[in-house]
């Protein structure tokens, strides 16, 4: 199979965010999330480096949910009644997003510390 021109690839990229803005309340929360730092950003006029860290952490919790997000999609097209074995499999998946957003919070708190307090 040949694989499509790139506007192609980019426009499925673009409906799969938009699946994920759609139908994905944790996605939404993140993007919300995503959006304040921005604010913060251009607020507390943060340096290139320290920008470039908070949003390298945001869209790492955006790419961990979408991930996630089609593990448990896979996961139920496998097997759509109960099934021990799946839910391990979706707990390991949901797992990685919180530890990626309990990193992106700690990122935040070494970041943002010295902008706030100093």
């Amino acid at each position: 199979m040949r694989k499509p021109p790139f506007h192609k690839s980019v426009g499925n990229a673009i409906r799969g965010v938009i699946w994920m803005l759609k139908s994905e309340r944790n996605f939404q929360l993140e993007v919300l999330a995503l959006l304040i730092n921005i604010f913060l950003i251009v607020f507390l006029k943060l340096n290139t480096v320290d920008a470039a860290i908070i949003l390298v952490v945001c869209f790492s919790v955006l790419s961990m949910e979408i991930l996630n997000t089609c593990v448990e999609k896979i996961c139920d097209i496998i097997q759509p009644e109960f099934d021990e074995r799946i839910k391990i499999i979706k707990d390991i998946a949901a797992a990685s997003v919180g530890l990626m957003a309990f990193a992106s919070v700690a990122v935040g708190i070494l970041v943002y510390w010295k902008y706030i307090f100093h």
